[in-house]
């Protein structure tokens, strides 16, 4: 069964805490309510795309998600 996605808001926020605040996966996963495999899929996209933190102010939630 596919996953549902998450919202860009939760994306944005599991890289504001992994590059700003500096948390891990484990801790990530328990303030966002969701699991360690998810969180850790997501930021292994997000450095496969080169997106780091603070996100470009141009990129848009289109453009987060592509």
């Amino acid at each position: 069964m596919p996953r549902k996605r998450l919202s860009m808001r939760n994306i944005r926020e599991i890289l504001r805490l992994k590059y700003c605040n500096h948390c891990n996966i484990r801790k990530i996963s328990t303030s966002c309510g969701i699991g360690r495999s998810t969180v850790s899929d997501y930021l292994h996209c997000a450095k496969a795309s080169g997106l780091g933190w603070p996100l470009p102010e141009e990129l848009s939630d289109g453009g987060l998600e592509e």
